[in-house]
């Protein structure tokens, strides 16, 4: 027996050689080939991303926007944001479907293929309702540009009849800056 185990030894050490070599040859490849450009690419951009920033950028663009093309109150405005522009008959069955709420201002921002209805009180900073219509519609509402609520829709009525809810909620009872704002009206 103990001349087998010696044998068995022997064989595992000339295996080594072999794995030794493989593991160096791996090592070596991996350090003369050139690195993975998509997912340095994609490293590197999101290195250095603030999440935060990038969510106030998006409030404080919404603000400017609707600073920018003063919808009146009880009323809509509408922006292009691209060449290329949003069918004017659904923008137009939009417009007449979504009753914008007494005292509410409106901005239609159309981004070609997606558009966006921001939906503001008569103070533009208190809280604006967002509908973005597109594959996915969504409703984002803030309150001094805080983001407080955000939902997802199958269809871009839910999403429509969900903002007017919010919109004339917030209207009815304007949120009262420092005090929380009431989970039941959004």
């Amino acid at each position: 027996m103990p001349g087998a185990d010696r044998s068995m030894a022997e064989k595992n050490n000339q295996d080594k050689w072999w794995v030794d070599n493989a593991k160096r040859r791996a090592s070596q490849a991996r350090a003369s080939a050139p690195g993975a450009p998509a997912g340095e690419r994609f490293y590197a951009a999101a290195r250095g991303f603030n999440q935060e920033q990038a969510l106030e950028d998006l409030t404080d663009n919404n603000l400017r926007l609707v600073r920018q093309t003063e919808p009146p109150i009880g009323g809509w405005a509408q922006t292009a944001m691209a060449e290329e522009s949003y069918p004017h008959h659904l923008t137009r069955r939009i417009k007449e479907e979504f009753r914008l709420p007494e005292r509410a201002r409106g901005l239609i921002v159309d981004h070609g293929r997606v558009i966006r209805l921001l939906i503001c009180g008569p103070e533009i900073e208190d809280w604006t309702v967002e509908v973005s219509l597109s594959e996915e519609p969504t409703v984002d509402v803030y309150v001094w540009s805080t983001l407080y609520r955000e939902r997802v829709f199958r269809r871009a009525e839910e999403a429509l009849r969900q903002a007017r809810r919010w919109a004339v909620n917030l209207i009815e009872h304007p949120p009262v800056r420092g005090e929380p704002v009431r989970g039941a009206l959004l």
